[in-house]
């Protein structure tokens, strides 16, 4: 545009109009359109009307410019180019000269021309952020600033609405610090009233950590021991953003993310444990640490076997009685024992409470068990017979047998034996498995332990009783044996042929005499077994047989010397051996 201008001055009349933009829930404020001065700058809204007017003096009265040439686009006029325009006269006049300048130059009068809104922009800080499903989360310490540029007049503010509030002037950063779901409208507004049409972003704010709750899966006992086998599920949840990552870890090992399946807790010792976990949020809120304390049991119960009642130890076996029993007991390092079990020679698995019996079946015999605790550790099944120390369990329900034999001297007749205090009685026992524990016996009532052959000592008719015990106490039944115990030798006497002639004195004693012709007749007699020998000695001379009838004649045998003393020793004995001695003195005569 250009005016030639002489002496006047030159007065811009610019019209005013309203300019109203709203936008989303919240109403926008009404921003006129204006004209901004700044810095010798005159900025006006590029819509408004400019009307010329000229004046020769500075205050003086003013006249309207019109324009002949353009006067479909004059009065008012409208400025054509965004951001400086001018108002000019074809040559500078020198004000003293009053003469076209040298060199010659334009004289120019600027005025800007705004008809382009702000723009505004928001800046998201100091929170995790996550996108789902279309939804914008924010963690904890969001702050928001809004910033705006104008490329003309400048921003003169910026107006923010949250959630359909009215708007109010953006100062400073804004903080969301509480959880909600928000809408906010923002807008700037330059200084010769260009308004932008409203940002909206929605967001939502989650400071809210995410909860995490924990189940054990499979066995326990008292809600804190757990068997090998136990695994921990965790369950996270989470209102806002969603759960993110889940963390645990068991006692001072390293945290890991948790995999969304139940974990186990095979690799763990036996003993005091804790498992702590905690979740994490999308945008980074973090629960408080949760820790569960537990035992863990790997360990089974701790198995004792008493065997109760018959016993005996041998040969690398335990033998037993149709009266023995097993007992089991148990013990168990933390959970307790739940129950034992056992079996006996294959059979069915029974449960155990009170000490058992055992097959009374001769011979070896199985029997197994295994205990269980109450998380389920259950020991190897395991023998008897290897739980104490023995290669097997052997049954024996057979008593001993027991045999008896009398020694020397004896004599068998009329269905009676015949012994003496002499003879020996020999108690033989057998058992062909534990062994033979006692053999006892008794004479007429009087009992007695046998250890080695006995005599019986007493004459008369003798009933011996006797039996065997074994080992585990089978008793074997009572036998009897009868036997006469002679202890009396025969009864010696003698005959002479002839009565005696007279008598005579040797040592105080007085003899009796025979004639030399006399004969002497010997004989004895047992009461019980009869007498077997008799023997004599004559003068001292040794011992003979008196086998025969035939007397001791003088005359024949020529043994009675004449008028001589003469000492006979007569030896009787009976089938048994027991022995009477007699002793004859007498004088031979003429």
């Amino acid at each position: 545009m250009r005016l030639s201008l002489k002496s006047f001055l030159l007065i811009v009349v610019i019209g005013l109009s309203p300019y109203l933009f709203s936008q989303g829930e919240a109403q926008k404020p009404t921003f006129q359109s204006k004209v901004f001065q700044n810095d010798g700058n005159i900025y006006i809204q590029k819509q408004m009307p400019v009307y010329l007017k000229f004046s020769t003096e500075p205050n003086g009265a003013t006249i309207d410019l019109h324009s002949k040439s353009t006067p479909d686009y004059a009065d008012p006029m409208y400025l054509d180019t965004e951001g400086i325009n001018y108002i000019r006269s074809k040559w500078a006049v020198d004000k003293s000269t009053k003469k076209t300048a040298a060199p010659q130059q334009e004289v120019l009068f600027e005025i800007y021309a705004d008809g382009l809104a702000p723009a505004s922009s928001s800046k998201f800080s100091g929170a995790p952020k996550h996108t789902s499903g279309g939804t914008i989360f924010y963690g904890q310490g969001l702050k928001v600033d809004l910033s705006a540029r104008d490329g003309v007049s400048g921003v003169e503010k910026i107006h923010y609405s949250i959630n359909g509030s009215a708007y109010a002037d953006y100062g400073s950063t804004l903080d969301f610090n509480t959880d909600n779901a928000y809408t906010l409208h923002y807008f700037a507004h330059d200084n010769v009233g260009n308004s932008e049409n409203a940002n909206v972003r929605k967001f939502t704010v989650d400071t809210k950590p995410p909860e995490t709750k924990h189940e054990i899966v499979g066995i326990s006992h008292n809600g804190d021991i757990i068997a090998p086998s136990t695994k921990f599920k965790l369950t996270t949840t989470d209102e806002s953003s969603g759960d993110g990552v889940t963390y645990f870890k068991y006692d001072d090992q390293e945290l890991i993310v948790y995999p969304g399946w139940e974990v186990k807790v095979t690799t763990l010792p036996d003993g005091h444990h804790k498992f702590t976990y905690y979740a994490v949020d999308k945008v980074q809120n973090q629960e408080v640490e949760k820790t569960v304390s537990f035992y863990l049991d790997k360990i089974p119960p701790v198995n004792t076997v008493t065997i109760e009642g018959d016993q005996h130890r041998a040969n690398g076996r335990m033998y037993v009685s149709e009266r023995t029993k097993v007992k089991i007991t148990s013990t168990d390092n933390k959970a307790g024992v739940a129950s034992i079990s056992y079996r006996l020679d294959g059979g069915s698995t029974q449960t155990y409470s009170t000490p058992f019996g055992i097959p009374a079946i001769g011979g070896v015999r199985d029997i197994t068990f295994y205990a269980t605790d109450n998380v389920e550790n259950r020991n190897a099944s395991k023998s008897v017979a290897s739980a104490i120390g023995e290669s097997a369990i052997y049954m024996d329900n057979r008593a001993p047998t027991t045999g008896i034999t009398y020694g020397n001297p004896q004599f068998f007749d009329r269905d009676t034996l015949f012994i003496n205090n002499t003879s020996k009685v020999y108690l033989k026992s057998h058992d062909y498995e534990s062994g033979v524990q006692v053999v006892s016996y008794s004479v007429n009532g009087s009992p007695a332990t046998y250890t080695a052959p006995f005599t019986i000592s007493t004459e008369g008719f003798k009933t011996v009783l006797f039996k065997s015990t074994d080992m585990v106490n089978n008793v074997e039944q009572e036998k009897e044996s009868h036997a006469f115990v002679d202890n009396s030798p025969p009864e010696i006497f003698h005959n002479f042929s002839i009565e005696p002639i007279g008598t005579k004195k040797k040592d105080g004693k007085e003899l009796k005499i025979y004639p030399n012709y006399t004969r002497l007749y010997l004989g004895a007699t047992d009461k019980h077994c009869g007498t077997h020998t008799i023997k004599y000695s004559l003068n001292g001379a040794p011992y003979y047989d008196y086998s025969s009838p035939y007397t001791l004649d003088v005359s024949e045998v020529k043994r009675f010397q004449k008028n001589k003393y003469h000492k006979v020793e007569v030896k009787a004995a009976d089938k048994l051996g027991n022995e009477s001695t007699k002793v004859i003195e007498f004088y031979v005569g003429e």
